[in-house]
């Protein structure tokens, strides 16, 4: 085995690292400063609009190639064009004219136009219906109050809206006619159950004769006793 004299010192301190027991416990980890756009709560509407448009501002790189007359390479070193740099007071004007507009310039908001859905329904196996002259109908002008209970219920009394000409000419079907009445309850039977014929017919009642009557009475005699296996046992006892 070597001397200990002839190990050198950073071979010493390596063996006196890797010989202890490794530590039980990890170093915990710590968690890194926050960002700019890492917030606590959910981004709102202007933070969303910030963050999708933060390049379109004017960055460093941008602002050296302004002020050098150049163009910036993908290592971001700053080349000459060989243009003559700009006045200063060309300069001045330009950082004022930028720093004068907003940060996050936004297009202004044009609303659509809002599109009419006039009730054509379309039935199938027909032609799909055009469009008709005077149709939708415009919106009655209603006021914003009224004075009193009776002129409200006369205004709407009188009020009248336009008909279509094809539905002044039209056939309404049998299962249009019967969706537009109120529903019944219970609702009617689908096929109507014909009534019993002894409702309809009471046959007429004749008197027994005297035969009739004794066999009669014979049979409830017989149909009063108990059954055979009773009468056994009570003649037993």
């Amino acid at each position: 085995m070597s001397d200990a004299r002839l190990v050198r010192s950073s071979q010493r301190e390596w063996c006196d690292r890797n010989s202890k027991p490794k530590p039980p416990f990890y170093t915990p980890f710590t968690r890194p400063n926050p960002t700019r756009w890492q917030k606590p709560g959910p981004m709102g509407r202007d933070d969303w609009a910030n963050f999708h448009k933060q390049y379109q501002g004017t960055s460093r790189v941008e602002m050296a190639r302004r002020l050098a007359g150049g163009r910036v390479n993908s290592d971001r070193a700053i080349v000459n064009s060989g243009k003559k740099p700009p006045l200063r007071e060309q300069v001045s004007s330009d950082v004022f004219e930028r720093l004068s507009q907003p940060k996050w310039q936004r297009e202004k908001y044009v609303p659509p136009e809002k599109e009419i859905f006039p009730y054509r329904p379309h039935i199938r196996g027909r032609c799909p219906p055009m469009p008709e002259k005077g149709r939708p109908s415009r919106k009655p002008k209603v006021p914003c109050c009224f004075q009193h209970k009776d002129l409200e219920i006369e205004f709407w009394s009188n009020i009248r809206f336009p008909v279509s000409r094809k539905a002044l000419c039209a056939q309404p079907k049998k299962a249009i006619i019967t969706l537009s009445k109120p529903r019944e309850y219970p609702p009617p039977q689908h096929c109507p159950i014909p009534d019993r014929p002894d409702d309809l017919f009471v046959p007429r009642r004749n008197k027994m004769t005297p035969m009739q009557w004794r066999l009669h009475r014979q049979r409830l005699e017989f149909l009063a006793k108990p059954p055979s296996r009773v009468l056994a046992e009570l003649c037993r006892n």
